[in-house]
């Protein structure tokens, strides 16, 4: 059976099973892109079925497609360096001896994520990021963090003025990426729902990630929203070393970074898979991309998993699986690493 027929077939039994209510999904080869659209956005209401039209909130999918993808255009051209510390640009940031490459790499030495956050409000939240006490010496030990990326979205603010402004004018728009942004002003009705939420009521629209919430909807780490349709032609740049239809988004050399740097199932932004060029990235409302250099494929899954209520986690079982079929088809090791 064909890769894409696994992948299409197990998809529909974890939306039999109630694990998802729907997906969309692509698989993305020379020959072009194949896009599927399975099940509903939800229940109720929301028992829709899902189409082309339909905005997914990309959670921490946000860290690659947007700001990783800027980070790399501005070390492409020698604006910011690996080895800049981070207070260069945030003068009131504590740990001066942090660097980008930290951050990237997630090895800053930051805690994951910040305590109490419920009873802040947006400039607590600030302070909480610039004046958060180190876990681990910097350079030593891999600590997934958010405000690694939040700092790198500050600092893609000061470089260009705007996070959201440059994200649209230097990645967005010359992939024609016309469906995605930060704080999307389109019809509330073509947002895939996420989580109810006790103080917010029905997320639908907005940014699922409270962080995200308190910056006004943009931040580094969460806050973008997209479709399938742009998240395919995103991969398809990915596949094709940094070019699309003629028009260069990334340098190659970025994808001599992307290799070089293999430490604790990452590389720079993103999740590799140990010894090869396969990477991928996912989110904690479900989503899912992935590309894989060497055999010229890519991935990518939108679900909203975490609808109606984020305590449902067994998707997040089923996209390792997802990730199995797609980047090792022949061993299905992949999902007991």
């Amino acid at each position: 059976m064909r890769m894409l027929e696994k992948i299409e077939q197990y998809i529909d039994s974890c939306i039999e099973a109630g694990d998802i209510y729907g997906a969309s999904f692509s698989l993305i080869t020379p020959k072009g892109i194949n896009q599927y659209y399975h099940g509903k956005q939800g229940r109720d209401e929301f028992a829709v079925g899902l189409d082309p039209a339909m905005i997914y909130d990309l959670a921490s999918v946000t860290k690659v497609v947007g700001t990783t993808t800027r980070i790399f255009q501005l070390l492409s051209d020698h604006t910011i360096h690996l080895t800049d510390s981070v207070a260069r640009f945030l003068p009131g940031f504590t740990h001066p001896e942090i660097t980008i490459k930290n951050l990237l790499l997630h090895n800053s030495g930051l805690p994951a994520d910040i305590d109490n956050l419920d009873k802040m409000q947006r400039e607590d939240l600030i302070k909480a990021v610039y004046d958060a006490p180190l876990v681990t010496a910097p350079g030593t030990t891999y600590v997934y963090s958010d405000l690694g990326f939040i700092l790198l979205g500050w600092i893609i603010r000061a470089v260009d003025g705007s996070l959201a402004r440059s994200i649209q004018d230097h990645v967005c728009y010359p992939l024609a990426m016309t469906n995605t942004g930060y704080n999307l002003n389109r019809p509330k009705i073509r947002f895939v729902p996420t989580e109810f939420d006790p103080r917010r009521g029905q997320i639908q629209g907005q940014v699922h990630d409270y962080k995200a919430f308190l910056l006004n909807g943009e931040s580094g780490h969460a806050g973008l929203f997209s479709t399938l349709t742009d998240l395919s032609v995103f991969i398809e740049m990915m596949l094709n070393f940094g070019e699309y239809q003629g028009k260069r988004v990334l340098d190659e050399n970025v994808f001599d970074w992307l290799g070089e740097y293999d430490e604790n199932g990452r590389t720079l932004g993103w999740e590799r898979r140990a010894g090869r060029h396969q990477y991928f990235h996912t989110g904690f409302t479900g989503p899912a991309v992935a590309f894989d250099l060497d055999r010229q494929i890519g991935l990518v899954v939108l679900t909203n998993r975490v609808y109606p209520t984020s305590d449902n986690q067994v998707w997040n079982q089923d996209r390792k699986r997802v990730f199995d079929l797609f980047l090792n088809p022949d061993d299905g090791s992949f999902i007991n690493s």
